[in-house]
Parts: C-alpha cells; structure tokens; sequence
C-alpha cells in the first residue's frame, strides 16, 4: 500500500476518535467532574478519620481513557524518616584518633527549630525529646573530645620535655643532674596519670557514641512501625470508601482506573502509587468481594 495512502488512513483515524472524544467530552466530563469532586470530599473526610488526621491534603484528576487519579499527601512516621536519613547524624570517628572539633551539633539544633512547624501538628513532643537526646549526646561526646585532645597535647609537652631532661642528663656530669633526675620522675608520674585520663575518656567516648547509634537504631525502627501501620490504616480506609461509595462514580467507563498517589509513604522521596479497576470497585460496592479482597487486587508500586 502507498505510504502516503497509509499516512492518510492514520491521520484520519486519529482526527476521527478525536471529534469522537470533544464531542461527547462536555456532558460525560460535566458528570465526571462532579462525581470525583464529592469522592474527593468523602475520601477526605474518611481519610483523616480513619487516619487520626494525617492526610495533608487531597486532590484529583480526570484523564480520558485512563480514569481518575487522586493524589494524597500523607504525613506521619514516613515524613520523619525522609527528614532523618537527609539529615547527617553526629560524627562519630573511629578510635584512637578522634577529633570532634567539627561535629555539627548546629545543624542538628537548626533542623529543630526548622522543623518545629511541621512537628507542631503530628508528636511534637516525642519529635523535640528526640532531636534533644541526639543534640545533647552530641554534645557530650564533643566535650569528652576536647578533654581528651587537651589530655594528648599536654602529654605531648611533658614527653618532650622528659626527652630534652634525658639528653641534658647524658651531657651533664654537675649536681644538677640530679634535680635533672628528680624532674624526670616528676614528669613520669604526671605522664603515666595523663595516659590513665585518656583512657579513660577513650572509653567514655566509646560508651556514648554505642549509646547514641543504638538510640538511632531503635528511632529508626519504632518510625519503620508507625510508617507501616499508617500504611495499613491508609490502605484500608481506601478499600473500604471504595467499597461504601464507590457507586457515586457512575459515569466513569467501566474500563478505566480509579488511581491514588499517596506522597509521603514511600522510600527515598517517592510515592507510592495505588491503581484499583472500575470492574473491581462494582464487586465490591454489590458484595462479591471485601473491601481487603479489593485492597489485594489493586496495583501497587512505587515510582
């Protein structure tokens, strides 16, 4: 067949679904939009319900030939972990040679008052004692630091000085060689309690920076805990408004998607998104299937 001949059929098929589309676009996109407005307002209401009010906001879309997608923002357990693994954690050097003249104990005191807005509204509270245990920690190990690195600069003074004692000693046959002597054993003493004080404080520095990695381990599971039972809460509170009041989207092909966006719930600043068909919703709005059958059947993944 002739190329250009093939090309006409083409555009001619294309411009015809096309008029096809505007032409009945206006009534069924009229009933549409009105449909999805009052699902929107229902699956708020029941969202943040059935959530303790962790739903953000809510809004949708209508694409022809697609379906309705609505997009949430959720927050909650998740929006804490975001914010965590973007935030550096204290320094914590390996031993011997540690050297907390950095650490960043700022940052973490600006991220609470950065912050403090949004932990106003979800578990401020627990938020604040948190970052203060991980500021206040923070802090201690950079003061047990600077002892240590006092410790080790006066130990350095003092075995320099027993080495310039012990060369004056080999070339010095006066009385004064043994003050020189005595001087040395002074110095000795002094550097043997210096070296039991940077043990010492080796430990504690150890000991504090164990304490503040299990705290962080045992925040980072309890978020993990709240995330996933506010995924479940999220997840079934969808199903079951899709099951109860599924039927108001009547004038939705019976061969599009109803799709959720859910912000807030996914790893790494993704979202999580849901997509449940028309044909599934109406087996569970007249009983076929439960609203944790419909769940199941939705596709999820995240993107």
């Amino acid at each position: 067949m002739n190329k250009k001949l093939i090309s006409s059929a083409i555009i001619a098929v294309i411009g015809c679904a096309a008029g096809n589309l505007q032409a009945k676009a206006p009534a069924e996109l009229a009933a549409i939009q009105r449909e999805v407005g009052i699902m929107e307002n229902i699956l708020s209401s029941a969202l943040k319900q059935d959530t303790d009010k962790k739903i953000r906001a809510i809004s949708a879309n209508y694409f022809v030939g697609q379906g309705v997608v609505f997009e949430l923002d959720v927050r909650g357990a998740s929006r804490w972990q975001t914010i965590f693994s973007n935030a550096p954690n204290a320094p914590l050097p390996p031993l011997p040679d540690i050297d907390f003249s950095n650490v960043d104990v700022e940052f973490i005191t600006e991220h609470v008052e950065v912050l403090s807005e949004q932990a106003v509204e979800s578990s401020r509270e627990a938020y604040q004692q948190a970052m203060e245990v991980m500021r206040e920690g923070a802090e201690r190990v950079r003061e047990i630091a600077e002892q240590e690195r006092d410790v080790s600069r006066d130990l350095r003074e003092l075995e320099r000085e027993k080495r310039d004692l012990e060369f004056a000693s080999r070339h010095d046959n006066s009385a004064e060689a043994k003050e020189l002597e005595q001087r040395k054993k002074t110095l000795e003493k002094d550097i043997a309690k210096l070296e039991k004080q940077q043990t010492t404080l080796t430990k504690q520095q150890q000991q504090l920076r164990q304490d503040i990695t299990a705290k962080q381990a045992e925040r980072e599971k309890q978020q993990a805990a709240e995330q996933q039972k506010l995924l479940a809460q999220v997840n079934n509170s969808i199903s079951l408004t899709l099951c109860d009041y599924g039927s108001g989207l009547r004038s939705l092909p019976n061969d599009e998607r109803v799709s959720f966006v859910l912000k807030g719930l996914a790893d790494k600043n993704q979202s999580l998104i849901k997509v449940f068909t028309k044909a599934d919703i109406k087996k569970c709005v007249v009983g076929d299937i439960k609203a944790s059958e419909l769940a199941l059947k939705a596709i999820s993944y995240q993107f």
